[in-house]
């Protein structure tokens, strides 16, 4: 039966009165193939990395972007003619997919359909994150891997998606670090709903500890921290960042011991880390997926987080120093200026107020590179260290600038560097003397 769009949504409906209320979402996917329907193995044999998937329509709100699922492939009742001299494929799990945008409506398949039926469906865009076609997790090995149970995955659904359970999905034999989507984006703002909704947080687990600092959800953690601000439970801890590194302190009571404490340092997710200058305000700034770099057993816990998720995009100068503790103090000077020019707190404010052209050159990467070079920009910062004191507190507007990084790379050739003024004089003297050549 070929489908318009008002019995799909027909349809939608229905099954949605009389399924919603049994599954919830988990912000994970279990996306079905029937290979007599799809030839998935040619399909995963082009090694395609985008492309799309039919989904339940009643779960089509359920779909963030970010998140991961995978293909299962159910019994294979293909026939000769349809396999063409390939084997058929054993029930089991042959990609690793992830989310990219919202779910849409189409007709359109692609040549690896073997009917072509012109029935308009609910699909969502996803990456293939990990092609498991020659070595796929076959479902009768489930139990030699220790997979956690899955009913929906296990035994198979009527229905294009179903969600999986997180702990299935993490106990999957396969390296999730290096394929785990993260669903939040590097200096955006999120209120703690815009969370909620991100990654489907039940209603009834929402609040509670998501307000009090730090929480643990689906195996992540969410770390929601004050900095230069006393929390809504009047404790005024010391949260700053040094350089791109970030300096927190956990609740007083605490210790290192503590489960929420020691799931921190030996993470089994991902630890995400939002801050904020003021405890009315309802936006964090998202700041990245984070690892413990030192701790120390104090009262509170001090924790220095690193921010090193290669799949983030953090903004580094070109003198970056990966490691300032292990450098003797002769080479002090160099790393704080990366100190003050690495603070993301302070970047977002500087180019909140001056934009993301260089101050020198006024060359802009949005405009020459288009979306790719949208929000990058250096920041130099103005003052010299001799005029830097114990108590020395960096001021974003009057003490930094945007530049390129070939014009912050200029401006540290010299030691004192220079002005911006000297820089830009080098430059007019230069093109004046090509121009008169």
């Amino acid at each position: 039966m070929k489908l318009n769009k008002s019995s799909l949504i027909q349809n939608e409906i229905e099954d949605k009165i009389n399924y919603s209320k049994k599954i919830e979402p988990t912000g994970f996917w279990t996306f079905f193939c029937n290979p007599k329907k799809w030839a998935i193995d040619d399909f995963l044999s082009k090694n395609i990395v985008e492309d799309s998937f039919s989904i339940t329509p009643w779960q089509k709100d359920w779909f963030k972007k970010g998140q991961l699922g995978v293909i299962r492939v159910g019994h294979d009742y293909r026939n000769n003619n349809q396999l063409e001299g390939k084997k058929k494929l054993q029930r089991g799990i042959y990609a690793i997919v992830e989310v990219t945008g919202p779910p849409f409506i189409s007709a359109d398949i692609d040549e690896h359909y073997y009917e072509d039926t012109n029935q308009i469906n609910y699909r969502v865009p996803i990456k293939y994150r990990l092609n498991l076609l020659k070595e796929p997790i076959l479902l009768d090995e489930f139990d030699s891997h220790e997979v956690i149970y899955d009913k929906y995955l296990l035994k198979g659904f009527q229905a294009s998606t179903m969600p999986l359970s997180p702990d299935t999905f993490r106990s999957l034999p396969i390296p999730i670090e290096n394929i785990k989507g993260i669903p939040f984006e590097v200096s955006k703002t999120y209120t703690r709903k815009n969370i909620y909704e991100t990654i489907n947080v039940p209603i009834n687990q929402q609040g509670g500890n998501w307000n009090t600092g730090y929480t643990k959800f689906n195996g992540d953690k969410y770390i929601f921290a004050n900095i230069n601000s006393a929390g809504r439970t009047g404790h005024n801890y010391d949260n700053k960042f040094i350089g791109d590194d970030f300096e927190w302190f956990g609740k007083r009571h605490h210790p290192i011991t503590t489960p929420s404490i020691q799931s921190m340092i030996n993470p089994d997710g991902n630890v995400y880390i939002f801050t904020r200058e003021d405890s009315n305000n309802p936006n964090f700034t998202y700041q990245g997926n984070a690892r413990v770099k030192e701790f120390e057993s104090t009262q509170p816990v001090k924790i220095i987080w690193a921010f090193n998720d290669e799949s983030e995009q953090h903004i580094l100068p070109p003198e970056e120093i990966k490691n300032p503790s292990s450098y003797i103090e002769g080479t002090t000077k160099k790393i704080s200026v990366n100190v003050y020019e690495r603070n993301p707190i302070a970047r977002k404010k500087c180019i909140d107020h001056y934009g993301c052209i260089c101050a020198i050159c006024n060359f802009s990467f949005n405009k020459t590179f288009g979306n790719i070079g949208e929000g990058f920009i250096h920041v130099h910062h103005l003052v010299e260290l001799s005029e830097v004191g114990r108590e020395y507190k960096v001021d974003p507007i009057k003490d930094l600038r945007p530049v390129c990084p070939n014009c912050h790379a200029m401006l540290h050739k010299r030691k004192p560097t220079y002005s911006i003024n000297e820089l830009k004089s080098i430059i007019s003297k230069s093109n004046n003397s090509l121009g008169g050549y």
